[in-house]
């Protein structure tokens, strides 16, 4: 069996795998502390720092959690990772030729961040206005991927997952589950750890949550989908049609990330920028 036959079948019994050593351990610094400067200087504001903000009575964002949206826009340094084949193999195993990316965040779980809300990541949120309904089919859709740029432990808040989530048909997020506190410890919760320059690679299905960070410094990483290149995520994109018509105008909560901007799509080496292609903005 291949490496990249193993975690396939890994996350197709649990629901995620770690990839190490994607980001070279003599590069991984650099690339953090560029990525915490662009975060600092533009980042959104975290909920602890705005009224809190809620969907379908459920909480979206995380206190002490900073966040900026489509990454790609102000550092370009972590973008030939990204195309790697260590994770595109696995991408390409699920969905074939041409898979692209949704979205590259940089989140930071600053010290004594709280714990966040079960949930899985778009389609399957019921907080956000685009989703498929539950139950799920079960077929794997969207990949989800944290890449760590600091050290993921229990200590430092590594990201909370319930292995074998991803095959249930449905999950806690929109309060539908009576039976489930999405806010509460889940009895097989567990933390992904990894080393810096690690990558977790979750089916988008899985149950997971941020974790309270108890160290004294940042854990920082970036969240990056893939998405087979049949999947519309037209409605992520501001002034899209799809966009008007299931977010705006009926003024329910639905994510969005900026177009990636020409400047920093020229920028990207040959082989990542087919995966920003198809969000490339006009300018």
């Amino acid at each position: 069996m291949s490496a990249v036959d193993a975690l396939q079948r890994q996350i197709e019994r649990d629901g995620f795998c770690v990839v190490e050593g994607v980001i070279p351990a003599g590069e991984v610094q650099a690339i953090n502390a560029e990525l915490l400067a662009a975060l600092e200087s533009n980042r959104e504001p975290s909920e602890g720092e705005l009224a809190k903000t809620r969907s379908r009575g459920h909480r979206i964002g995380t206190p002490g959690v900073a966040v900026l949206k489509q990454a790609i826009n102000e550092v370009q340094s972590f973008a030939p990772y990204l195309a790697d084949r260590r994770v595109l193999d696995i991408v390409e195993a699920f969905f074939g030729a041409w898979a692209r990316i949704s979205c590259t965040d940089c989140v930071a779980n600053m010290p004594g961040n709280a714990r966040g809300y079960w949930h899985a990541d778009w389609p399957y949120n019921q907080t956000n206005a685009s989703h498929i309904p539950a139950p799920y089919p079960d077929a794997v859709l969207h990949l989800s991927t944290i890449w760590m740029l600091t050290p993921f432990s229990a200590e430092t808040g590594g990201t909370l997952v319930v292995p074998g989530s991803h095959r249930w048909p449905r999950n806690p997020a929109a309060g539908d589950m009576p039976e489930v506190d999405n806010e509460a410890v889940y009895p097989t919760e567990r933390h992904v750890e990894g080393p810096a320059g690690s990558a977790l690679v979750y089916d988008s299905r899985l149950w997971h949550a941020v974790a309270a960070n108890r160290s004294d410094q940042p854990r920082v990483a970036l969240i990056v989908r893939y998405a087979p290149w049949w999947l519309n995520l037209d409605v992520f994109m501001p002034g899209s049609e799809e966009r008007k018509m299931i977010v705006e105008e009926p003024g329910i909560f639905g994510s969005s990330y900026p177009a990636v901007s020409r400047e920093a799509y020229e920028s990207l080496a040959d082989e990542a920028k087919p995966l920003f292609r198809h969000w490339l903005g006009a300018r």
